[in-house]
C-alpha cells in the first residue's frame, strides 16, 4: 500500500516541469499574434524593396548595356557590340513594367519613373538608333559631327540622376519600414521580457516547493555521510531515512556500499597484516609454519597443509612443508605428491584453485581435548611465482568458504609466492655460500695440518740430531740412531710428497667445480635474455667473487707450500722496470677511484730500464703490497715509489751480498695503519692485525707471508714501516743484475723466460693466446662446431650454455673413445675443447691417436684440464694439443682462444 502512494522525487520534478510548459505555452500563444503580424511586415520589406532595388539596378545595368554596345559598335564596327545593345533594347522595358507596378502605393515615384522612361524613349529615338544606322551606312562624318555636339551624354546623365534619386527615395522608405519594424519588434521584447518574467517567477516558486520536499532528506543524508566522515574511519555506522521517495533508496545503497566497503577494507588489512607478519624469514620451513597458521586463524579453519614444490633426496614434487592442527591421521598419510597426483597435484598442474565439499564422514579428523569431528570442505590453492606454481596449500572447514575467503586467499598467495621465492632464492645461494666457505675452511685446515705435521717432523729431526750427538760414544747406538735417523727422513720425504701430491689432486677436485660455478655464474650474469631481476644478478655475481676468491686461495696455498717445500723455481729473465707503476695503476687505479683515493707514483731518475730478475714473481709481490694497501685505505693516497736502495739499507738488510743494484720498491698508504705490537705477525701464514673472528677486513692472511717467502726467493726482504692511524710503509728490497753483467745468463734467462710462460699459461686469469700475434682480430666462432670431451656434466652444461649463447653449435663426449667415434661420425667440427682427466681412455691419448689421422692434423684441439703443474702445459703439447687452457676457465680466455685459432684455420 506504501508504495501504491509514493510521491516520487521524479513526479514532484515533473508536475513542475509541466507547471512551468503550461505557463510558457500561455505566454507563447500570447505573443504569437503579435509575431505573426511582424513577421508579415518584415516579408514585405524582404521581398517587396529588395526586388524593387534589383529592378531599378537591372534598368540601369540595361541602360549601361545599351550604351556601352553603341559606343563599341560605332568604334569597332563589329555586330558582336549590338548583342548586348539589342538583347537591353528588347528586356529594359519589360522590367521597367514590372518596377512601376511595385511602387503602385507611391504615386510620387511612379511619376518619377514615366518621367524616367521618357528620357529613356529620347535617348533610344535620338542617340541609340541614329548612330547605329549612320554606323551600318558608313556615314563616318555624320557620327563624328554628331559626338562633336554629343546630345546623348546628356540624356543619360539626366538618366543617372533620375536613377539616383529613386534609388535614395526607396532606400529611404526601406530604412522607415525597417526603423518601424525594429520599434514594434522592441515592443515585443518588452513583452516576451514581461512574459519570461512571469514564467521565470512561476518556475523558481516551483522548484523551491520541490526542492523544500526534497532538500530536508538530502540534508539528513549529508549531515549522516559528514558525521561518517569525521567518526576516524568508523564504517560501522549506517544512514537511516524515514522519506518514502528516491533520497530512501539512496541511502538504502550508500549503506550497502559502506557493508562493502567495510568488508573490503576487512580484506586488505587482513593481507596487509599477513604479508607484514612474513617479512623477515629466512626459512622456508618457519616461513610456511607461520602463513599456515595465520591463515587458518584468518578463516577460521580447524586444519591447514602447506606443500613446497622441490627436490628432496632425488625425488622431486610437492613435498609437505608444514601443518595447523595436525594429527598425523589416515587422513596424512601422504608427505608428497608429483604433479598430476591427487587433489594436491592435479591443484599445481593446473595452477588454479579447486574447492570440494561434502566431504565423507572419514576424510579427515579434527581432534581436540574435548572430542573429534570431520569437517567437511576443503579448499586447494597454488602459490605460484612469474606463472609457476612454487607451494600448494589445503585447508579444510566445517563450513563452506566463502567467496570474499576466497579472493582473501588468492591474494595472500600472490604475496607468499613472492616471498616464498625470495627467501628460497635467498637460502640457496647461502646454501652455495656456506659450501665454499666449508671449502675453504676445510683446504685451510688441511694446510694448518700439513704444517703441523712439518713442525713435528723438523722437532723429530732435531731431538734424532741430539740423540746423535749423545750416542757418539757408542757404536750400537750410532749405528741404530743414524737407522732411526733415516726412516724419518724417509717418512718425511714421503710426507713431503703425499702432501704435494694431495695439494695437487685437491687443487684438480677443487678447480673442476669451480669450473662450471665460475662459468654459469659468469653466463648468469652475463644476462643475455634479460630474464634476471637486479637482485639476482647481484647473487650471480656474488657467486663468481667468491668462486674467484677461492681460486686464489687455492693458488696461494699452492705456492705457500711450494715455497715451505722448496719446489718454487727463481726463473731470471730481463723485466723491464719502467713498465710496473703502468700495470699496477691499470690493476688498481678503478678500485682506488671508487674509493675515492689517490694513486700516486714516483719513479728515481737514472734506473735501469731492463733487470735481471724473476719478473712474475716480482710483479705478483708488489701486487700483494698493493691489494693490501687498497684494502684498508678509504681516504688519501697509495704512493709506489721505484729508487735504488741506501748504502746503509743494503749494509743493514742485505748484508754479505755483492750486486751491482740494490732496488728499494715501497708502497706508502695513508690507511689505519699497525700497532707496533702486530706488526711482527703480519706475515705469518693466515694471520692478520685485524684477526678477530669479527674482524672489519676479509681476506686468507696469505698475502704477505707468500710475498715475504718469494723476496728470499729473490735475494731480498720486506721491511714494514707502520704508525696506528697514519698508514703503513712496505718496501721491497731485491738485488738484481744490470744488463751489462748479465752476458753470461742470456741463455739461461731464455730458458727460464720460456718456462716462465709456461707455468703462466696454467694459471687461470685471463692471457693472450699464443697464436695472437697474428693481428687479426674479431668474432669468427658464430655458426661453428665445437665438441666438448669432458666426463664432468656440470663442465659440459656450463660450456655448452656459454658457447651456444654465442652461436656455436655443441656436441658433447663423456670421454675419449666416445670423442674418436663421434668425430668418425661429424665430419665438419671445426674445434675440439679436450679434458684430460677422463675415465677410459684420456685427453693425451685421445689428442695422440688424432694427431695419427691426416684429415685431423691441423684440426685445433685446445686441452682443458683442472691439473695446474707446470710440467702438465708440456705434456698436453706433446700429446697433440693446439693450445692449452685451466679450470676454473675464464671465459674470456676461451672465447679468445677460439677466435684465434679459427682465424688461423
Amino acid at each position: 500500500m506504501a508504495r501504491a502512494w509514493r510521491f516520487s522525487i521524479r513526479w514532484k520534478i515533473m508536475s513542475g516541469y509541466l507547471l512551468i510548459l503550461v505557463c510558457l505555452a500561455a505566454s507563447i500563444f500570447a505573443v504569437n499574434g503579435r509575431i505573426v503580424s511582424l513577421q508579415k511586415e518584415i516579408d514585405f520589406v524582404t521581398e517587396h524593396d529588395i526586388q524593387v532595388h534589383d529592378l531599378t539596378s537591372e534598368v540601369e545595368k540595361q541602360l549601361l548595356d545599351m550604351e556601352t554596345g553603341q559606343r563599341g559598335y560605332v568604334i569597332t564596327g563589329d555586330d558582336r557590340y549590338l548583342e548586348p545593345y539589342e538583347k537591353a533594347q528588347a528586356s529594359w522595358l519589360d522590367d521597367y513594367d514590372t518596377l512601376h507596378g511595385l511602387v503602385a502605393d507611391n504615386p510620387s515615384q511612379q511619376k518619377r519613373l514615366e518621367e524616367l522612361r521618357s528620357v529613356i524613349e529620347k535617348w533610344i529615338a535620338e542617340a541609340g538608333q541614329p548612330v547605329i544606322a549612320w554606323k551600318k551606312a558608313g556615314d563616318t562624318p555624320q557620327i563624328q559631327q554628331y559626338f562633336q555636339e554629343d546630345p546623348g551624354k546628356k540624356y543619360m546623365d539626366r538618366i543617372r540622376v533620375m536613377i539616383d534619386t529613386f534609388r535614395s527615395t526607396e532606400t529611404k522608405l526601406t530604412l522607415d519600414r525597417v526603423a518601424n519594424l525594429d520599434e514594434r519588434n522592441k515592443d515585443m521584447r518588452t513583452a516576451l521580457y514581461l512574459m519570461m518574467l512571469g514564467v521565470a517567477v512561476v518556475a523558481v516558486t516551483t522548484a523551491i516547493l520541490i526542492s523544500r520536499s526534497i532538500q530536508g532528506t538530502i540534508r539528513k543524508v549529508i549531515r549522516a555521510i559528514d558525521h561518517l566522515a569525521s567518526s576516524d574511519g568508523d564504517l560501522s555506522e549506517r544512514i537511516e531515512v524515514k522519506s518514502r521517495d528516491e533520497i530512501r533508496d539512496l541511502g538504502d545503497a550508500t549503506n550497502r556500499l559502506l557493508d562493502n566497503v567495510q568488508r573490503e577494507t576487512g580484506e586488505k588489512t587482513q593481507v596487509a597484516e599477513l604479508t607484514t607478519a612474513l617479512q623477515g624469514f629466512t626459512d622456508t620451513a618457519a616461513l610456511s609454519g607461520m602463513f599456515v597458521r595465520k591463515v587458518a586463524e584468518l578463516f577460521n579453519a580447524p586444519y591447514g597443509v602447506v606443500y613446497m614444490l622441490q627436490t628432496v633426496e632425488g625425488e622431486h614434487g610437492l613435498h609437505r612443508m608444514a601443518a595447523y592442527a595436525s594429527d598425523g591421521g589416515n587422513g596424512e598419510r601422504s608427505r608428497m605428491f608429483k604433479l598430476g597426483e591427487g587433489l594436491v597435484g592435479q591443484c599445481a598442474e593446473e595452477n588454479r584453485m579447486l574447492a570440494v565439499n561434502h566431504l565423507p564422514e572419514n576424510y579427515v579428523t579434527v581432534r581436540s581435548g574435548l572430542g573429534e569431528a570431520a569437517p567437511r570442505h576443503i579448499l586447494i590453492a597454488p602459490a605460484s611465482f612469474k606463472g609457476s606454481v612454487t607451494a600448494v596449500v589445503e585447508f579444510a572447514s566445517f563450513e563452506p568458504f566463502t567467496a570474499s575467503q576466497r579472493q582473501v586467499l588468492r591474494e595472500l598467495l600472490t604475496s607468499f609466492g613472492i616471498i616464498l621465492n625470495s627467501v628460497g632464492s635467498r637460502m640457496e645461494v647461502e646454501r652455495l655460500l656456506q659450501e665454499s666457505r666449508v671449502m675453504a675452511e676445510e683446504l685451510q685446515v688441511q694446510s694448518e695440518e700439513l704444517r703441523t705435521q712439518t713442525e713435528e717432523m723438523q722437532v723429530t729431526n732435531e731431538e734424532l740430531e741430539a740423540q746423535y750427538r749423545v750416542s757418539e760414544q757408542k757404536t750400537l747406538e750410532l749405528e741404530q740412531a743414524s737407522l732411526e735417523l733415516q726412516a724419518k727422513a724417509e717418512q718425511v720425504q714421503l710426507a713431503s710428497q703425499y702432501k704435494s701430491e694431495f695439494l695437487a689432486n685437491m687443487s684438480h677436485e677443487l678447480r673442476t667445480p669451480l669450473n662450471s660455478m665460475l662459468l654459469l655464474s659468469q653466463f648468469l650474469a652475463e644476462n643475455q635474455n634479460n630474464t634476471m631481476s637486479e637482485e639476482e644478478l647481484q647473487y650471480a655475481e656474488l657467486i663468481h667473487k667468491a668462486g674467484n676468491d677461492l681460486l686464489a686461495l687455492i693458488n696461494d696455498v699452492l705456492d705457500l707450500s711450494k715455497v715451505e717445500a722448496g719446489k718454487l723455481e727463481v726463473n731470471y729473465a730481463p723485466f723491464n722496470l719502467t713498465e710496473l707503476p703502468d700495470k699496477m695503476e691499470h690493476l688498481f687505479g678503478k678500485m682506488l677511484e671508487d674509493k675515492d683515493v689517490a694513486f700516486k707514483r714516483s719513479l728515481e731518475p737514472g734506473l735501469p730500464e731492463i733487470i735481471q730478475t724473476d719478473g712474475q714473481r716480482l710483479e705478483q709481490i708488489v701486487k700483494n703490497l698493493l691489494s693490501n694497501a687498497v684494502k684498508f685505505t678509504h681516504y688519501g693516497e697509495v704512493t709506489l715509489s721505484l729508487r735504488r736502495a741506501k748504502e746503509d739499507e743494503e749494509n743493514h738488510l742485505l748484508p754479505g751480498l755483492d750486486w751491482t743494484t740494490a732496488l728499494a720498491i715501497s708502497v706508502r698508504d695513508t690507511g689505519i695503519g699497525i700497532p707496533k705490537d702486530k706488526q711482527e705477525h703480519v706475515f705469518e701464514a693466515f694471520r692478520q692485525a685485524d684477526g678477530a673472528t669479527s674482524r672489519q677486513y676479509g681476506g686468507t692472511g696469505l698475502g704477505l707471508s707468500i710475498s715475504r717467502d718469494l723476496a728470499g726467493l729473490l735475494n731480498g726482504c720486506i721491511h714494514l714501516a707502520s704508525e696506528e692511524g697514519a698508514g703503513s710503509t712496505f718496501t721491497l728490497y731485491i738485488c738484481c743484475l744490470d744488463r751489462a753483467d748479465t752476458a753470461g745468463m742470456d741463455t739461461a734467462g731464455m730458458e727460464a723466460a720460456s718456462a716462465l710462460e709456461a707455468e703462466a699459461s696454467a694459471l687461470p686469469a685471463p692471457a693472450k693466446p699464443k697464436r695472437e700475434a697474428s693481428g687479426r682480430t674479431g668474432t669468427v666462432i658464430a655458426g661453428k662446431t665445437v665438441l666438448i670431451a669432458d666426463d664432468d656434466p656440470r663442465n659440459v652444461t656450463a660450456l655448452s650454455a656459454a658457447l651456444e649463447s654465442r652461436g656455436m653449435r655443441v656436441l658433447t663426449a663423456g670421454d675419449g673413445i666416445e670423442c674418436l667415434a663421434l668425430m668418425d661420425r661429424t665430419p665438419d667440427i671445426d674445434v675440439v675443447l679436450m679434458d684430460i682427466m677422463m675415465p677410459g681412455m684420456d685427453g693425451y691419448e685421445a689428442m695422440t691417436r688424432i694427431r695419427e689421422r691426416a684429415e685431423w692434423a691441423d684440426l685445433p684441439l685446445i686441452a682443458v684440464t683442472a691439473k695446474a703443474m707446470k710440467n702438465d702445459r708440456d705434456k698436453c703439447i706433446q700429446a697433440g694439443a693446439s693450445d692449452y687452457i685451466s679450470k676454473p676457465v675464464d671465459l674470456n680466455q676461451l672465447i679468445s682462444l677460439l677466435n684465434v685459432w679459427l682465424n688461423e684455420n
